[in-house]
């Protein structure tokens, strides 16, 4: 265990540093309350052990101070056995133990142990309710040709390969979900999944985070800690947004990958990892590869099974259904009806945050309006503004058709066409420049280039 001990006589604080580290803990020791918290809430300690009487803050004051920090640490207290009232004051405050001066050692490793086995069955309570969280995790919802695609897919790259696999995607159109449900598929399913946006951190930190470091690496690294690597070990690794990864921490990710093995910063000792890599990314690799700000074997290492999912404007015909989950997920004592002609005012729209702006739009409307039935005025004005300036731009190609599905498709159509066809013509027909410009995968422009029946070269003048 990892035990921070708060106690001010320099005779019993040595005593108990040398006998806990002899039975193989791993100790820090201060004597006063205020280094005490300041280290318990910087650090991931076991277990607190602390004098009743130590100075610039008495152990019922750190255990007070602990709590309103929303610290969860097991904190013991030592006491005088004139002062047992304290000790008792302390256990209904939440302290988990106490032990009498003078200490009887034997009765610190018991009360130690005991400590150590309620916490092994705290931890694994929390990795079962993690576990069935996951499996309790919503399908990725519709109906449409191209989600049933997609679970096609993912069902036979769960089954067959334990490769890496890339996810491209807009912003906003589950990538993680679709991670978790390839974990969750997968032969590692029983094994954790872990998650980490590789944008989330500083160059400096990111490396820390993935591999862990060793105490005194660095200013503030007051204890081992274990990286998400080793988090994740038998399981799977979710890298999101890694197409912002530095040039820097690239090398390292693609080492720890080809051998299999991690560094901790600040340690010498490398660690065996097991891991199933998952990465995803909004971003156009291949153009940041040609551009030589992704390292080319790096991408290839990772890009073994590609996934591209599709945008909410490709796939309209599922806002329904995602509707209706949306609102079970977030209304408690309220709920909200969409009139049918509001659910098709929002399939014309482009939705440019994808799902998380449609669940944006349910929570908006489950704050504000409640029970209330929702009509097409009542969606955000700057919403109605792009609905009119798209159905302007299609409205001639689409207006004399009578069935709407076919007339709505044929708008989306219309409007990609010109879309796309400007786009390439900017960029002189360059796949990788104009997929970068619009924010898909190379893949992807392929695909939209044959749907529409568009040139990819630029015709002879």
């Amino acid at each position: 265990m990892n035990i921070l001990i708060a106690e001010d006589d320099n005779a019993t604080r040595s005593g108990i540093t040398l006998f806990l580290s002899q039975e193989g803990h791993t100790v820090t020791a201060c004597d006063n309350g205020q280094t005490a918290f300041d280290l318990a809430v910087s650090g991931n300690f076991d277990l607190i052990l602390t004098d009743d009487k130590i100075p610039r803050q008495t152990g019922l004051e750190l255990l007070a101070a602990l709590i309103k920090h929303k610290a969860t640490t097991p904190l013991m207290l030592m006491t005088a056995f004139a002062n047992v009232d304290g000790a008792v004051q302390a256990l209904k405050l939440g302290a988990v133990d106490y032990l009498t001066k003078p200490l009887n050692l034997d009765e610190l490793h018991h009360k130690i142990l005991r400590i150590q086995s309620n916490r092994a069955v705290e931890q694994e309570n929390r990795h079962l309710k993690e576990r069935i969280k996951s499996y309790e995790a919503p399908d990725i919802i519709g109906n449409s040709p191209q989600i049933r695609q997609l679970r096609e897919l993912l069902g036979r790259i769960a089954a067959e390969t334990d490769a890496p696999v890339m996810i491209f995607g807009e912003s906003g159109t589950g990538k993680e979900l679709v991670a978790r449900t390839l974990h969750n598929q997968s032969l590692r399913a029983e094994q954790p999944f872990v998650a980490v946006n590789c944008s989330a951190f500083q160059e400096s930190l990111l490396e820390s985070e993935l591999f862990g470091h060793c105490k005194g690496a660095f200013t503030g690294a007051f204890r081992d800690k274990q990286g998400i690597f080793k988090q994740a070990d038998k399981g799977t690794l979710f890298l999101d947004e890694i197409g912002d990864m530095s040039l820097t921490m690239q090398p390292k990710l693609l080492r720890a990958l080809q051998e299999q093995t991690i560094q901790p910063v600040g340690c010498s000792q490398t660690e065996t990892v097991d891991v199933r890599i998952i990465c995803a990314s909004n971003r156009n690799l291949e153009e940041m590869v040609s551009q030589g700000t992704f390292r080319e074997d790096l991408f290839y290492r990772l890009n073994v099974v590609e996934v591209v999912l599709p945008p909410l404007r490709e796939r309209t015909e599922d806002i329904p259904l995602l509707i209706q989950h949306l609102i079970q997920k977030h209304a408690s004592d309220k709920t909200c009806y969409f009139h049918p002609e509001t659910i098709q005012t929002l399939q014309q729209y482009a939705w440019p945050g994808n799902i998380r702006e449609l669940e944006n739009l349910i929570r908006l409307f489950l704050a504000t309006i409640g029970h209330k039935k929702i009509l097409p005025d009542d969606l955000p004005e700057k919403m109605k503004i792009r609905i009119a300036s798209q159905n302007k731009l299609t409205h001639q190609s689409s207006i004399n058709i009578a069935d709407y599905k076919q007339a709505l498709q044929q708008s989306i159509d219309a409007f990609e066409t010109l879309y796309f066809a400007h786009h390439l013509k900017q960029h002189g027909y360059n796949i990788s420049q104009t997929a970068s410009a619009v924010g898909i995968s190379r893949a992807a422009l392929h695909q939209k280039i044959k749907k529409l029946n568009l040139s990819e070269e630029a015709p002879n003048e």
